[in-house]
């Protein structure tokens, strides 16, 4: 199969709600294009830090949504082989929990070779989950306006734009690679 790659892991929503979650990850946000959106890029290694540990340094232990059992169960649920996230760990998933307490936040998930591909989102705000994961899978029919990162764009205050759609305004077509978003500079130590 020959076509162009794309793919990208990672949260978006507001500076002031992500600030807490860029410092566990030791990265910058990248601002977006669209709503005073900011993205941080979330590699298989940047996610796989995120521990217990990380979170309670930065006194983010405190984790609303019940119980450790419920909180547990809701992860598995999302990062398990059948939610459609590859990068997604349970560590991020309490971080997503924390942070959006803050603010509203969306984990986002592509990976294309050419027109064929998967795309998985989910929005938590409040430190809950809101919507998702939404799911997208390879032998699906793509629709721009129920595309999951679109949808998910779309609860951020994303909004499409004549025939640009929620993503292309967003300006999350920058880059082809979730590393590539990291650029020199952008990671801290």
């Amino acid at each position: 199969m020959t076509g162009l790659r794309y793919e990208l892991a990672g949260v978006i929503g507001g500076a002031d709600a992500l600030s807490g979650a860029a410092a566990v990850l030791g990265i910058e946000a990248v601002p977006l294009d669209a709503a005073d959106l900011v993205l941080l890029p979330v590699t298989a290694e940047l996610a796989a830090q995120v521990t217990p540990a990380a979170l309670c340094a930065l006194g983010m232990d405190a984790m609303p949504g019940g119980t450790p059992q419920a909180a547990q169960r809701r992860e598995t649920w999302l990062t398990g082989p059948e939610s459609g996230f590859s990068v997604l760990t349970p560590g991020l998933v309490a971080l997503l929990e924390a942070a959006s307490t803050r603010g509203s936040l969306a984990y986002v998930e592509a990976d294309y070779l050419g027109l064929v591909g998967h795309q998985t989102a989910a929005v938590w705000r409040a430190g809950s989950l809101v919507t998702g994961p939404l799911l997208l899978g390879r032998q699906e029919e793509f629709v721009s306006s129920t595309a999951p990162v679109s949808v998910a764009l779309r609860e951020l205050g994303v909004v499409a734009a004549g025939r640009s759609d929620e993503f292309v305004v967003a300006g999350l077509g920058r880059h082809r690679r979730t590393a590539d978003w990291l650029r020199p500079g952008r990671r801290r130590p």
